[in-house]
């Protein structure tokens, strides 16, 4: 019960015995009262009593109300007793212990929502190859190649996990999930292994830069000893009939290059960014640091120009 609570009913009480108690101080002095006065007297305390009582039964159904809507907004919103499970701190969201249970989180409403976008079974198969669930591997290629079998990021999908039906050594031959795997997958891969499936897929594809550079990194993921072919597959923009050479394409053979899908290759990098730089000037990933950093200085000298001297309002005419 709260404070000004409280007071009301001790308000309400305090009325209740004072009235009480002047009845009986009143009573000794009745007697020498007319009739007619002491029966005014007596109707006065009469109402004094009701109305003492009346305001605390007042005070007391006031009271019940309040108790019933708090109990029942507890019970409608158990926000109001219960703490947030996780504060929205991105420092926090950035470092969570579990980034593969969280990223399921983030999927199956996409699975639900966004079937019809191949991202979102390439995206499935991401996760579930990080946590080794063959079969729901199995599940997302599926999907994915009824949407674009020829689709470049699928390929490596699909190369990825022969090799990881064909090394795991949780699946044997004879296992109920190699039965599977063979029974649902027979008319994606057509009997082949992980190297003839890439052989093949980059005999098929080889014009394209996008299918090739998914080619290439499995050509190396499979033979590390295959990286002087797979990186002359990806940084030779000048072979014949080569399709597809543009700034999107490139960017994502720069980033494969940094990102030690191809191995240790600092002169096949510098090389390939000199060349992009030439055919994409203006394009900022192929620029040599200095640049860069000449660019960066020159706009942070802009800003400090533009804070120094403010515009001036125009003059009104």
């Amino acid at each position: 019960m709260s404070q000004p609570q409280v007071h009301l009913s001790i308000i309400a009480g305090l009325q209740v015995a004072y009235y009480s108690a002047r009845t009986h101080v009143c009573a000794a002095d009745t007697q020498n009262l007319a009739p007619s006065e002491l029966k005014k007297l007596r109707n006065k305390q009469r109402k004094q009593r009701r109305k003492a009582e009346l305001e605390k039964q007042q005070a007391a159904q006031a009271q019940e109300k309040r108790e019933q809507h708090n109990k029942s907004r507890q019970q409608t919103d158990p926000d109001l007793e219960q703490p947030t499970l996780d504060e929205l701190i991105p420092e926090k969201l950035e470092r969570v212990e579990d980034p593969l249970e969280q990223a399921i989180k983030f999927l199956l409403p996409l699975q639900e929502l966004a079937s019809e976008k191949i991202e979102t079974h390439l995206m499935a198969f991401e996760i579930y190859i990080r946590k080794g669930k063959t079969l729901l591997m199995l599940r997302s290629i599926k999907r994915a190649h009824k949407l674009d079998p020829n689709n470049a990021k699928l390929h490596s999908c699909l190369v990825r996990f022969l090799r990881h039906v064909e090394t795991h050594a949780n699946l044997p031959k004879d296992g109920v999930v190699a039965k599977v795997v063979h029974h649902q997958a027979t008319d994606i891969f057509l009997g082949c292994n992980a190297a003839k499936l890439n052989a093949d897929f980059l005999e098929q594809h080889g014009k394209s830069l996008a299918h090739r550079l998914e080619a290439a990194r499995m050509l190396y993921l499979l033979d590390s000893k295959a990286q002087k072919h797979a990186l002359e597959l990806v940084t030779g923009l000048d072979a014949p009939g080569l399709e597809a050479v543009n700034l999107a394409n490139c960017t994502a053979v720069l980033e494969a290059l940094e990102a030690g899908d191809f191995g240790s290759c600092e002169q096949n990098l510098a090389d390939f960014k000199t060349e992009c730089h030439r055919r994409f000037p203006y394009a900022t990933a192929f620029r040599p640091l200095e640049a860069k950093q000449a660019v960066a200085q020159s706009q942070i000298l802009f800003n400090h120009q533009e804070i120094k001297e403010p515009q001036q309002p125009q003059a009104e005419n």
